[in-house]
């Protein structure tokens, strides 16, 4: 019995995966209405100005770890971002096609990729299409909410609550039916450079809180260029316009060990991995674990895939995937 995955590549922040799809229809009101609140939401494009955000949070691991990040932004490919985590600490940003990244550990914990996620949240959602739309009345204010799904029918209902009247967003909330049940949830926006930002960010999986982030600070601040610099000792990375990601080629699957079947036990291994020019993996790492047994089974095996690289133009370059390998029995 080998495990069935679930493959999730990462790329910079943004998580794809794999699912069965049957389209959709909208309602061309209600479609009107979500894309003028997702644009209100929408901070991190070039019609915004250079400016500083500020997060504390609390992230679950095995116990609550408190940290903060920092965001300098000018445009997509131009910010430097500083992140700590109780004792992790993460320098990253990107000057042009060039990403550099420096921390005191092996690799970047998942809980703050999550946050970032969380952070760039109406970044996403392109392909969603809202189907329906609800009037109701809280705390003496008239309030639309409207109910997008992906535009394929994958199974991720997103609601967003607006104010009737003025349409600005009020609320936003993001369900992901996988198995680990993932919820997001964004409330208390505010006014900032004509757009509506969310002062409170949570992660729920499972219907526990993950992540619990507060936006302390969102301000106008030119990006001091001295920044941009790459830290001694950096990650190097290439992000270039139109690059391709990493495709798999050769993922066979990790064994379900003998010991874990017979005592029927499940979980989740979650592993980072930096693809080569050539297609081979190397620098693997073990960010969430289930059994020492799974564990062993996926590393082992994941040491003999081969991709095909993350290619800018006609140039192989390096790049960075995480994969999650999902251990159950039928």
């Amino acid at each position: 019995m080998s495990a069935k995955m679930k493959k999730l590549i990462l790329a910079t922040t943004f998580l794809l995966c794999a699912c069965q799809l049957l389209a959709v229809s909208a309602d061309p009101a209600a479609q009107q209405l979500f894309a003028a609140a997702k644009q209100q939401a929408s901070l991190f494009h070039k019609e915004t100005g250079p400016f500083q955000l500020d997060v504390d949070f609390v992230a679950q691991v095995q116990t609550p770890l408190q940290g903060h990040l920092t965001l300098k932004w000018e445009s997509s490919d131009r910010w430097w971002q500083k992140a700590t985590m109780a004792d992790f600490v993460e320098i990253k940003l990107r000057n042009g096609e060039m990403v550099y990244t420096s921390h005191n550990a092996g690799f970047t914990p998942i809980r703050l990729q999550e946050l970032i996620n969380l952070l760039h949240f109406a970044e996403y959602g392109d392909r969603m299409v809202a189907r329906k739309q609800k009037q109701r009345v809280e705390d003496g204010v008239e309030v639309t909410c409207l109910r997008a799904e992906n535009e394929a029918g994958r199974s991720t209902p997103h609601e967003v609550c607006v104010n009737s009247a003025s349409r600005e967003i009020l609320r936003d909330e993001w369900k992901n039916a996988s198995d680990d049940q993932r919820m997001e949830r964004y409330a208390e926006y505010f006014d900032f450079q004509g757009h509506r930002y969310p002062r409170k960010l949570e992660l729920l999986v499972n219907g526990s809180k993950v992540i619990t982030a507060n936006v302390t600070n969102l301000t106008s601040t030119p990006l001091d260029q001295a920044l941009l610099a790459a830290p001694k000792g950096a990650i190097e990375r290439r992000l270039c316009k139109g690059m391709t990601r990493a495709v798999p080629i050769k993922t066979p699957e990790p064994m379900y060990p003998k010991s874990a079947s017979e005592n029927r036990l499940m979980g989740d291994t979650i592993v980072s991995m930096t693809v080569l020019t050539d297609g081979s993996v190397n620098n693997i790492q073990l960010l969430g674990t289930s059994t020492h047994s799974m564990d062993d089974a996926t590393l082992q095996t994941i040491k003999t895939w081969k991709f095909k690289p993350a290619m800018c133009g006609a140039e192989p370059v390096v790049s960075d995937v995480e994969v999650v390998v999902s251990f159950s029995l039928q």
